[in-house]
């Protein structure tokens, strides 16, 4: 990895793990990591690595690392693809619909990486700030479901579904008096 594949790398793991409101935060946060750059330098790769600012729950202002398929080249650089994955924090599917909480500001991200799937299960996003909701086609076998979101969602969490799946699917009915 060269160094500006390795500076981009540290630039996306500190914006996924720190809030961060400010350029000048940035380079603090990055220096100590030893990389010196420049403003210029550092405002250049930030629009590469897609980021925006997002208000905080405090009032504030934080960076958020880009989302959206990434071009051959990141994929490459494997820098940008794995935003989804560190961006999402827990995944829960119920009937129709399945819950994905990301971290605050990354919604918009990870759920237009899913309607960029092309699914006949995936009938559709909407995201708010820190919540997607997944609607589900009405005979989509969850299994089928689960294993088109996979490739998005970190595979702790896919084993997660596989195993709340599983415990529903094992579940006795009751039958009330």
């Amino acid at each position: 990895m060269n160094k500006r594949q390795s500076r981009l790398t540290t630039i996306a793991d500190i914006l996924l793990n720190n809030i961060v409101g400010s350029q000048d935060e940035l380079l603090d946060l990055l220096r100590k990591e030893g990389c010196n750059v420049t403003q210029a330098t550092l405002s250049r790769d930030l629009k590469t690595l897609r980021t925006s600012k997002v208000a905080t729950e405090m009032g504030g202002y934080r960076y958020v690392v880009g989302s959206g398929l990434p071009t051959p080249k990141e994929v490459e650089r494997g820098t940008v693809d794995r935003v989804s994955r560190a961006a999402i924090e827990d995944v829960i599917m119920s009937g129709q619909l399945v819950v994905v909480k990301t971290r605050n500001g990354y919604a918009g991200g990870v759920a237009y990486d899913i309607d960029e799937i092309v699914s006949p299960y995936i009938l559709g996003t909407i995201a708010g700030a820190d919540t997607v909701f997944v609607a589900i086609a009405a005979d989509a076998p969850a299994e089928r479901v689960i294993e088109t979101l996979a490739g998005i969602i970190p595979p702790d969490l896919v084993a997660r579904m596989l195993s709340r799946r599983e415990a529903e699917n094992q579940q006795i009915p009751t039958t009330e008096p």
